[in-house]
């Protein structure tokens, strides 16, 4: 008895357990991953074979699945985990849900890309496979991340402004790069443009940048012609690097606004000692107290060898003046630097004509050529509005006395009245 007894707890525990294994393979996507891709390299889940991938590549992962059973809406989704800035730059994709039918496998390609700023390390591709109402099926992949030899990326593109620039006004702008290679870059080449107006600054050269270093351009003048017609332009940052071979390029939007269209500004050029200057003689409009007005000169080396040149000002007493990237150039043999004079009228300089004079040394000290430069100074915009507000206070504080000189009369003529023809108010009677 006791061993039909223990027979038949035996039998009932297999069942059980038969019925548990059942129930878990119902809940289970019926589907099994046969294969994971990376551009054609099989990864496995055992972490026996791991792909190498460089900082920036994007790459095809394709996922080979078999089904087991029939299912409607198989969902398939891959990402990276590990990144540190996963929530803005998210490793990642997926297909749309399809239906299998079962002893059919089907293979669907996702794409992704590896963060520039992804740490050089091995890292985890999980990839999922669930339906509407089963238990997903995962599995773990490695990747193994890598910089590359020779990479340069731009970090940050800085335009100002951005809106509303009136049309004869100048965009500055700054590039700031960053070496993720392992290699050091020599004569890192920076230039921007405003391709569908012609315009295109002097490029800036950064002479080393190590692996994992940053560095930020000089600041780019681009002058937006007078007579430019309104609209949204690009302006292109553009970064050479590996002797040329290699180029990366950022785009930001600027919004023009229309200008007073004159005719064009005579430009002018003299060469003496080797070098060419070329500069604006065209009149510039500012006003007192108000924002800097530019004056490009740039400076060619014809020679053939690098040289130095100053920029000083004089005459200018009623302006304040700098000077952008600086007052001292280096130019190579065969290239050119420009150099930007800002200059702004004080508060109290004389409405009219002004002028001053740029002088242009070379290394030695010698003068090489000086440029005699115009200036109309015009009234401050604000000037009149000051006015009128000084008129409006004004008005207040006299409305407010006559206010205050009202209330004081009534105040007077109802403490007459209460008091009666006689000067002795009501008071209270006696009765006898």
């Amino acid at each position: 008895m006791k061993m039909l007894k223990g027979l038949f707890l035996s039998v009932v525990m297999v069942l059980l357990g038969v019925l548990f294994a059942v129930s878990a393979l119902a809940d289970k996507v019926p589907v099994s991953i046969s294969a994971v891709e990376v551009d054609g390299f099989e990864l496995s889940a055992s972490d026996v074979n791991v792909r190498d991938l460089e900082r920036g590549e994007e790459f095809t992962l394709k996922v080979n699945i078999k089904a087991l059973a029939n299912a409607k809406d198989v969902e398939i989704r891959a990402f990276v985990t590990g990144f540190e800035f996963s929530s803005t730059e998210d490793i990642s994709d997926e297909v749309t849900p399809f239906d299998v039918e079962q002893n059919v496998s089907y293979v669907k390609t996702l794409k992704m890309k590896l963060p520039e700023r992804a740490d050089e390390d091995k890292y985890r591709i999980r990839v999922i496979v669930a339906g509407r109402d089963n238990d997903e099926l995962v599995q773990n992949y490695r990747i193994k991340v890598t910089p590359t030899d020779h990479e340069v990326v731009i970090r940050d593109f800085s335009v100002n402004p951005e809106e509303g620039i009136m049309a004869g006004r100048a965009v500055l702008a700054t590039v700031r790069v960053k070496n993720i290679g392992d290699s050091r870059e020599n004569d890192v080449k920076v230039r921007v443009s405003i391709p569908d107006l012609g315009v295109t600054a002097s490029p800036d050269f950064i002479d080393e940048l190590d692996s994992e270093e940053s560095a930020t351009s000089e600041e780019f003048f681009l002058r937006i012609d007078q007579c430019t017609k309104p609209g949204t332009y690009d302006v292109k940052a553009e970064v050479t690097f590996e002797e040329g071979d290699k180029t990366v390029v950022a785009k930001k939007q600027i919004t023009v606004v229309k200008g007073q269209c004159e005719p064009a500004a005579v430009q002018s050029s003299v060469s003496a000692g080797g070098v060419k200057i070329a500069y604006s003689s065209e009149p510039q409009s500012v006003e007192q107290g108000g924002a800097a007005v530019a004056y490009p000169v740039t400076i060619v080396n014809e020679g053939n060898s690098a040289r130095s040149y100053s920029v000083s000002v004089s005459g200018a007493d009623w302006a304040i003046v700098r000077m952008s990237p600086g007052n001292v150039v280096n130019v190579k043999p065969g290239d050119s630097q420009t150099v930007y004079v800002f200059v702004s009228a004080s508060r109290s300089a004389a409405i009219g004509a002004q002028g001053f004079v740029l002088r242009i040394k070379d290394q030695s000290g010698e003068t090489v050529k000086e440029l005699p430069m115009s200036a109309s100074v015009v009234a401050s915009s604000t000037s009149g509005a000051a006015g009128v507000a000084g008129m409006v206070q004004l008005l207040q504080l006299g409305l407010i006395a006559l206010i205050v000189v009202l209330v004081v009369v009534g105040v007077v003529v109802a403490f007459r009245r209460v008091k009666g023809p006689g000067g002795e108010g009501e008071g209270t009677q006696t009765y006898y």
